[in-house]
């Protein structure tokens, strides 16, 4: 299911940076044993991700093909332990007890992250996390629900190629898409 959908996010990056896709490399065949270094079950988004592709590492040379949707990359599969110990070093867990599992799915040039969370109810959440603020804001209510919008966000028009090449956005819009798809979420408004 989540695999269909990211695959068509790939498809739309392309559209705009036809050498996108390829830039993420090959799948992984050890997602098992990095993922396992973070004492967690494979959840069902890194599988669509890792699965298909290995990520957008921190020194890529090529900067027009950084970024999945403008300013975040997807975290190369290399760097999740990584990247994982800077987001805990961030991350107020106390404030957020019920959460079992947070792990970053993309990350920004200053260490703000898109984080995958697995709530104690075995819901699962696409948040948030700003490096200095150390607090989660809940973006999608389901795993899906982030690839569905980042895909309809890609139809719109709401991510464009500045005139330097890099991916950017309008951010009326993306307020206007994105709380259509995700009702009720303060993020969006």
């Amino acid at each position: 299911m989540l695999d269909a959908d990211f695959k068509e996010s790939l498809k739309l990056a392309g559209q705009l940076r036809p050498n996108y896709p390829l830039s993420l490399g090959n799948k992984t065949d050890n997602l098992e044993n990095i993922i396992g270094k973070l004492n967690v079950n494979i959840p069902e988004i890194f599988s669509a991700i890792y699965g298909n592709i290995s990520g957008t590492k921190r020194s890529i040379k090529d900067q027009e093909l950084m970024d999945y949707t403008p300013g975040y990359r997807l975290i190369h599969v290399s760097e999740i332990v990584e990247e994982k110990n800077i987001l805990d070093s961030v991350f107020v867990k106390n404030d957020f007890a019920e959460i079992e599992v947070i792990i970053p799915l993309l990350v920004n040039y200053s260490s703000d992250y898109i984080c995958y969370c697995k709530y104690s109810t075995g819901e699962e959440y696409i948040c948030a996390l700003m490096h200095d603020e150390g607090e989660l804001v809940l973006m999608h209510k389901s795993p899906k629900k982030f690839l569905e919008t980042i895909c309809e966000l890609y139809k719109q028009g709401v991510y464009f190629l500045d005139s330097d090449g890099y991916l950017d956005y309008d951010s009326d819009k993306e307020a206007v898409v994105g709380s259509k798809l995700n009702p009720g979420i303060e993020y969006w408004g």
